[in-house]
């Protein structure tokens, strides 16, 4: 009987033990998770980035090249103005971006719209309130407006330093 008694209390000491053990495994386990998710979410960055830099080197390229034959001139001051066409472009495309998550366009936007639909005899989908909602609620990500003024910014740089040189 002695015997039966200790065999039960070596049972029930153990599992004490043994839960630690797994909650300390546990912990590891959602540690090393969460490094594998930041590890993942690091080179989906990445990726992100790299795409958004080759499309807009190409944009900008085929801005550039629309400036110069536009121009039909390939010498320095063609150059010169073809980046400056460029920047402004760029520019102006971030800065709409930028502006429209800020609302400030919402009423013009809001309100060519209505008048357009009325000239048809419609009747637009969403107020003017809800209009300003959607937008607050779902903005552009601000990733893009700021790929885009890095890219002007970029193109500045050379369009000023031509630009001083033909003075």
């Amino acid at each position: 009987m002695d015997q039966e008694k200790d065999k039960f209390q070596f049972v029930n000491d153990e599992p004490e033990s043994f839960l630690l053990e797994d909650d300390e495994t546990a912990e590891n386990n959602s540690q090393k998770n969460e490094q594998i998710l930041i590890e993942k979410s690091k080179k989906k960055r990445k990726k992100r980035i790299w795409i958004s830099a080759i499309v807009m080197l190409i944009l900008s390229l085929m801005l550039f090249g629309f400036g110069l034959f536009w121009q039909d001139a390939y010498d320095l001051m063609a150059i010169c103005d073809s980046l400056w066409l460029t920047f402004a472009i760029e520019f102006t495309i971030g800065w709409v971006l930028f502006v429209y998550n800020k609302n400030i366009f919402s009423p013009l936007i809001h309100g060519v719209k209505t008048f357009g639909l009325m000239l048809v005899g419609k009747r637009p989908k969403q107020n003017f309130y809800d209009y300003t909602k959607y937008v607050e609620e779902n903005p552009i990500p601000s990733f893009y407006f700021i790929v885009v003024f890095i890219s002007a910014a970029i193109i500045l740089i050379p369009a000023v330093i031509l630009m001083i040189l033909l003075m």
